[in-house]
């Protein structure tokens, strides 16, 4: 006897017509509790898949071995620079630094100008101050 339920249960077991109305109505119940106004009024058909396990499986299977092999292939896509792309970019550099150089230099002639013209100014002042001075005696 063991034997004999141990087998049936292996078995797919078919549903009974009233097994499947009270599904569909159980299904409709759940339904009306989610509906809202822009839904039908009656629940959708249940989804059934009627691939096997296996074809379930490798579809997960090879998606995700293409997603994998796509974001190695967008990695190996990604090239260094060749001889004259990096002679460029050196030239860029040396333009840039030499461009930064000539304007500090620019500067410091300003800033020494500035300050021989304020130390003329000082003496002129200081020259000025001191002959007023000996003219007051």
């Amino acid at each position: 006897m063991s034997n004999q339920s141990s087998s049936s249960t292996s078995i797919k077991q078919f549903l009974t017509e009233q097994q499947i109305e009270i599904e569909r109505q159980r299904r409709q119940a759940d339904w009306e509790r989610v509906r809202s106004a822009a839904d039908p009024i009656e629940a959708p058909a249940e989804v059934f898949d009627s691939r096997s396990l296996y074809e379930k499986l490798k579809e997960q299977h090879d998606s995700k071995k293409k997603e994998f092999e796509d974001m190695w292939s967008a990695k190996n896509s990604i090239r260094g620079l060749d001889e004259d792309e990096s002679d460029f970019l050196t030239r860029l550099d040396r333009a840039k630094l030499e461009k930064q150089r000539a304007l500090k230099r620019l500067e410091q002639e300003d800033i020494e100008e500035l300050k021989i013209s304020f130390f003329f100014h000082l003496i002129y002042f200081v020259q000025q101050c001191h002959y007023s001075k000996i003219l007051e005696f």
